[in-house]
């Protein structure tokens, strides 16, 4: 009896204090974004085809009309929405400090993210692979597995790992953009770079000196969006809204968007419905 007695009142004095407030305020991201009447995502603008300058200065690409579209789900107006511009590390304490309501930044879902910020169901599936010159001699990852060769990374602690694994031989410089990784391979500062393969294979096709080492460095990978943990309502949005643009509702508009900027069709989502009455 003397214990419930004290608890009661502490309890009161806790929510008078506002201790109890963080729980409520993360309920609330969805409510606060609506209120707000746009959208704050974090993006990059040097990551051809998912975020990138077109002639005009205008920032365009996959991630950026992903966005567009949840705008448009939120207001009515894919306009609706800000873009702040994040390094790959920045995007993660933008998150956790909410400067940015989500990041729709080609983001693999991996377990070590997964303890820092939440992620929504895979919009896009990809692959480590290596871009070398293309009179380069290197004709698979193994003969990047050598003391005479530098593979350039982001400066993402995944990609240094995974290069460390793979090929531990080789010698790794790290670089802030892929623009960056692009650049020291032309100038013969790196002889391959390690990048996305959808990406290596946009900088492949628009600058005919490159080309893609066949093969993949790992596995498939998943890109998610990326939102901060806790937040069960938007949660429950961003994971909604991606399931039925990649598989559902919003297909067409995803199929869309994947001819726009990758030439081809996504991946039948529901290969079933596709094969006809048997």
């Amino acid at each position: 009896m003397f214990i419930r007695r004290m608890v009661r009142p502490a309890l009161a004095l806790m929510v008078a204090a506002g201790l109890m407030l963080p729980l409520q305020a993360n309920a609330d991201k969805l409510q606060d974004v609506l209120k707000r009447g746009y959208l704050i995502v974090g993006t990059t603008s040097t990551t051809p085809p998912f975020g990138f300058k077109d002639g005009k200065g205008e920032l365009t690409g996959f991630d950026i009309d992903v966005s567009r579209l949840i705008a448009k789900a939120l207001f009515g107006n894919p306009d609706k929405v800000k873009f702040e511009l994040l390094s790959n590390e920045a995007r993660w304490s933008a998150l956790q400090n909410d400067q940015v309501d989500m990041v729709a930044q080609f983001a693999t879902i991996t377990p070590g993210r997964l303890t820092r910020v939440g992620f929504t169901p895979r919009y896009f599936d990809s692959g480590m692979t290596a871009v070398v010159r293309k009179d380069s001699t290197i004709q698979s990852l193994q003969d990047i597995d050598t003391a005479d060769v530098t593979i350039a990374t982001l400066t993402v602690p995944e990609q240094v790992d995974l290069m460390k694994r793979e090929v531990p031989s080789a010698k790794v410089a790290s670089f802030e953009t892929v623009d960056q990784q692009f650049l020291a391979l032309r100038s013969g500062r790196v002889q391959a770079f390690l990048v996305d393969l959808p990406i290596g294979m946009w900088y492949a096709a628009n600058n005919p000196e490159i080309r893609v080492v066949p093969e993949l460095f790992s596995g498939f990978q998943n890109y998610g969006i990326a939102y901060k943990m806790g937040e069960l309502a938007w949660k429950q949005f961003l994971d909604g809204f991606v399931s039925e643009l990649t598989s559902g509702y919003s297909y067409l508009d995803y199929k869309d968007l994947y001819q726009k900027y990758f030439k081809v069709n996504p991946p039948p989502q529901r290969p079933y419905q596709l094969s006809g009455p048997k």
